[in-house]
């Protein structure tokens, strides 16, 4: 049986461990931030999605208004680019009310609209601030 070499068979031990730690460390450390990314980008765009939600509630709210108390064909015309965006998004209550306003508004009734909307924007509001 020959004889091992304590001294050179620590130094082979040292000198793999040497290469093996950095691959190990890279690909530990590449799945860590591989991980990361995709949860910053599916964070990113769960906000995206939300702003853009948002927004088209707040414009349809705002035009709406303004078709209410303008009722001036560019306002209806800037309400009925958001009204089918905003119902898209909408859940049932609040897209009932929706479509009730949007009749009352084709047929310039805008006293009900007004009390429909005064119904409708605590209910959308609460839908944002859940969001």
């Amino acid at each position: 049986m020959p004889k091992i070499d304590l001294s050179i068979t620590i130094s082979a031990i040292v000198a793999l461990a040497a290469v093996i730690s950095p691959i190990f460390t890279a690909i530990i450390n590449n799945r860590y931030q591989l991980k990361l990314k995709k949860l910053d980008l599916a964070h990113q765009h769960y906000e995206n999605n939300i702003l853009y939600q948002r927004n088209i509630f707040e414009c349809y709210l705002k035009f709406v208004g303004r078709c209410i108390n303008y009722s001036d064909p560019n306002a209806l015309k800037e309400y009925g680019e958001y009204y089918f965006l905003a119902i898209t998004y909408a859940p049932a209550d609040i897209r009932n009310l929706m479509i009730k306003i949007n009749h009352e508004i084709m047929f310039s009734d805008f006293t009900k609209a007004t009390e429909l909307l005064e119904e409708v924007t605590p209910k959308i509001h609460t839908m944002l601030k859940t969001m």
